[in-house]
């Protein structure tokens, strides 16, 4: 027998080594890698032992609901502090974030001797302890015309169709109020089959956007309210409607809490890696959004338990009041995550590599969605390509950000991110209702994806950092190419200073996207701050939204170029012989939110729409968006329905102008961003820094 030579033992130690490595076996000094400890702690049942704990918990004891800072809420907080303290996380720490809140205990609808359990929204005033008493009157959508239909409903309860595809509740809400209705009980309807479907015994709950002026609301089961439509049929029926909640608002010292934990960086050069789940929920909420908060918990435990020393400081947080946090306010979502991107860390900006946001999670046979900033688009490709083996149900990649979730807020700041959420068409059925329970996860697919996270962090935490900035600069290009500025009566001279711009930030873009992951050293460490300071100003000065699409996310111009098309479009068919007058309807019915001033009283319309406009006291993070000053164009409207085309013109010029000037001046201030951003970005290539003296 053959005496092997040593240096060849020691080469197949080594490939042994490295083999068990890649099957998640022991590394050396005994400690296990990341996934093998994630097999472990889900073998023992921590992530399940911590969803069941978080979905017990609830300020009604039927339902359940942990909304921001609730005692329930309060509880998942200091749970969430406690497992980061007991794992070894750094810098544990509680941050108080202001928010209304509201401790929802109790909704019911009696009629005769049948009690009815209902839910509730996000804001809803509360009624007496002994509620309120009245007839109740069917008045299907809640529309102005529905309403009126119903006839005089002053003193009454109003039984109202739910049709979130159309409008939200807020507005039927409102109209009760401008109706000196008593009560608002909500319910399921065929015609509008997106939410709530799951079972006909479904409860339901959102934020509501909700007006502490308009009457209290509750949400009755679509079993329960065909019977309550039955019985309207069959005669007068009289009902008690019962909400009872204690309410503190921030400004009488609400107040919820995000939870952070760190693992400090191995650089100690200021630069984060960022996670976030929120606490929050609407009744136990076993999907969304406990289970992604349980896997960033176990993530982090399973990090530490590997020995794991990241070369950028991991940042853990769970946010508050990601559901609901204000009343009387239009953005009064993700206001946790707002109050941390800009209040808490606005020095967040510049330093986050990458946001990690993690939401619904994880559905058998649910393929990962990851949501992203253009930038990091080919990069996520790219991963997802290599990790085949954690995506078994498949993988979409969507841009750009959406306005739903955490992530928006931090992008909006300035801070590059992705969200990554496990769902299908079939949850919406039961989305946001007590049918989100924690039997729905599948903890074998939320293991896969805690590893699917750490392949992620091991490239966002050191080295080049991912972005490619041609990937944004040909965003920008698709969109201006498809809205066609130029044919819009935008200012030549400013749409060529843009295009300028946009060419010379494309070239930055290709000379560093080539450039940075080559590089090493200092030249690695001066692209990699170059890169950080051009996402903050892209990010700050790129991310819109338009309200008038549901809140999308948009480049700054495309809302004001959105509706001085269709006024522009509305005076083209006025002045043509003959006038135009169903063209020009048309036209202006596509205008901002007109479509809203359309099925609503006026004085609904104006109400809503004050809440967006950038100046309003509670705007939150909507200040962020770039928002467009509110638009109200139903008195033209009404006057060309009217036949007064002259009135009509003579007020919409003055419009037509205005949109056209703000055009001008978003074109402006997106050319600046894109000239400063050239320059930012060619400072991080070698060759094109200037010589150093």
């Amino acid at each position: 027998m053959s005496v092997p030579d040593p240096r060849l033992r020691r080469l197949g130690l080594l490939v042994l080594i490295l083999a068990l490595g890649g099957s998640q076996a022991c590394r050396p000094g005994g400690r296990p890698s990341f996934d093998a400890s994630v097999d472990a702690l889900f073998a023992k049942g921590y992530p399940r032992e911590l969803e069941t704990y978080f979905c017990s918990l609830g300020t009604n004891p039927e339902l359940g609901f942990r909304w921001a800072g609730t005692t329930a809420e309060r509880a998942v907080s200091s749970r969430v502090a406690e497992e980061m303290k007991a794992m070894g996380l750094d810098n544990v720490r509680l941050e108080p974030v202001p928010v209304d809140v509201f401790e929802f205990e109790e909704a019911s609808l009696t009629v005769g001797g049948r009690r009815l359990t209902a839910s509730t929204v996000g804001g809803v005033p509360p009624t007496s302890p002994e509620g309120v008493t009245a007839p109740v009157v069917y008045v299907r959508g809640g529309t102005a015309a529905d309403f009126d239909a119903a006839g005089d409903v002053a003193g009454k309860i109003v039984l109202v169709d739910l049709k979130l595809g159309s409008w939200w509740l807020t507005l039927p809400a409102l109209e009760a109020a401008e109706r000196r209705a008593v009560g608002v009980v909500c319910t399921y309807t065929p015609d509008d089959t997106k939410y709530f479907s799951g079972d006909d015994k479904a409860l339901g709950s959102f934020d509501g956007q909700y007006d502490s002026g308009a009457p209290p609301w509750i949400y009755i089961s679509r079993r329960d309210g065909d019977w309550l439509k039955s019985e309207l049929t069959a005669g007068p029926v009289t009902a008690t409607l019962v909400l009872k909640e204690k309410v503190t608002l921030a400004g009488a010292g609400g107040t919820g809490f995000n939870v952070v934990g760190e693992i400090p960086g191995r650089r100690g050069d200021g630069q984060i890696v960022l996670f976030a789940a929120h606490q929050d929920a609407h009744f136990r909420a076993g999907a969304d959004d406990t289970a992604a908060l349980v896997n960033m918990l176990t993530v982090a435990k399973a990090m530490k338990a590997s020995g794991y020393r990241p070369a950028s400081t991991l940042v853990f947080l769970a946010t508050t009041g990601e559901e609901f946090g204000y009343t009387d306010a239009y953005y009064e979502w993700i206001v946790g995550a707002w109050w941390a991107a800009t209040r808490a860390h606005p020095d967040w900006a510049g330093r986050v590599r990458a946001f990690v946001n993690l939401e619904t999670m994880a559905l058998e046979g649910a393929p990962l969605t990851l949501r992203a900033s253009p930038e990091l688009k080919p990069w996520l490709e790219r991963l997802t390509e290599r990790s085949k083996d954690l995506l078994q149900y498949g993988v979409e990649i969507l841009t750009p950000v959406a306005s739903w979730n955490d992530q928006w807020t931090f992008t909006a700041a300035g801070i590059p991110s992705f969200k990554m959420n496990v769902q299908t068409d079939a949850y919406d059925r039961i989305y946001h209702s007590n049918l989100d329970s924690p039997a729905i996860v599948d903890y074998a697919h939320l293991a896969r994806i805690a590893k699917f996270v750490f392949r992620a962090t091991g490239e966002l935490d050191d080295g080049p950092l991912p972005y490619s900035l041609t990937a944004r600069a040909e965003d920008l290009a698709s969109a201006l190419k498809a809205d066609d500025i130029g044919g819009a009566g935008a200012d030549p001279e400013v749409v060529s200073r843009l295009n300028r711009a946009l060419e010379a930030f494309g070239r930055a873009a290709a000379a560093i996207d080539a450039a940075a992951p080559a590089l090493s050293g200092r030249n690695s460490t001066i692209a990699n701050a170059a890169l950080l300071d051009v996402e903050k100003i892209l990010n700050s000065g790129l991310t819109a939204m338009s309200p008038a699409e549901d809140d999308a996310t948009v480049y700054p111009y495309q809302p004001i170029l959105r509706d001085l098309r269709g006024i522009s479009s509305a005076l083209a068919a006025l002045r043509s012989a003959p006038p135009g007058k169903a063209a020009a309807l048309k036209a202006l019915s596509g205008v901002y939110l007109t479509r809203h001033g359309l099925a609503f009283s006026h004085p609904v319309y104006r109400k809503q729409i004050a809440r967006l406009d950038p100046a309003f006291e509670r705007i939150a993070w909507g200040a962020q968006g770039h928002l467009p000053r509110p638009l109200d164009v139903v008195p033209e409207y009404r006057q060309i329905e009217a036949g007064e085309n002259g009135r009509a013109i003579a007020s919409l010029e003055p419009k037509e102008r205005s949109l056209t000037a703000e055009l001008d001046a978003r074109l402006g201030r997106m050319a600046g961003v894109l000239e400063k951003a050239a320059v930012l970005a060619g400072a991080g290539v070698p060759s094109k820094r200037p010589v150093e003296k």
